[in-house]
């Protein structure tokens, strides 16, 4: 998945530790990967040779207008590249104000059920406050927090996410077109 230019889009940044064996992840990308304007960023990818390059970023952020922080969801937050991408890259283009006005989405999955995720169920915390560092990165730099894209349930059956990969792909359509 390498990066291509771009005039306006949206910047899909995967962080997957296993993205070969990942089903639901994969199917999300599936959805999307041939879409125009719509560049994916795998942060594992040991071939990626522009992924903690922040020149790379530099010139690419100006033609985008949504970046997309595409994980599963690891002990309540995202993979450590996901973490190591934000303290490397994010952080001193967010200091430089390269990411302000642009929109922040999440798209996460998840393996617990959606009941999992509340006050007082099974993972004690709702999605949105585990997810809320994310927002406040968002708020800090400038950005807009765009509601989270969330698949739950997947421990249950791993192939749920087929099910909405085109409502993934039609959000990332109405993002790029923004």
């Amino acid at each position: 998945m390498a990066a291509t230019t771009t005039t306006r889009g949206v910047l899909v940044l995967l962080a997957h530790p296993d993205f070969k064996n990942s089903k639901a992840n994969k199917a999300l990308i599936d959805a999307i990967q041939e879409l125009p304007d719509i560049i994916i960023e795998d942060l594992y990818s040991p071939s990626s040779d522009t992924s903690f390059n922040i020149s790379h970023y530099r010139n690419l952020l100006p033609d985008i207008t949504t970046i997309v922080f595409q994980f599963p969801l690891y002990w309540a937050s995202a993979p450590s590249e996901m973490k190591r991408w934000i303290d490397e890259i994010f952080t001193p283009l967010a200091h430089e104000g390269r990411v302000t006005g642009k929109k922040l989405l999440i798209a996460t999955t998840a393996a617990s059920e959606y009941d999992a995720y509340r006050s007082g169920g099974r993972n004690r915390f709702t999605i949105d406050e585990l997810l809320r560092p994310f927002e406040m990165a968002a708020h800090h730099s400038g950005m807009v927090w765009h509601t989270p894209f969330v698949i739950y349930g997947l421990r249950e059956d791993p192939e749920t996410a087929k099910e909405y990969a085109p409502n993934y792909r039609q959000l990332l359509l109405s993002l790029s077109q923004k």
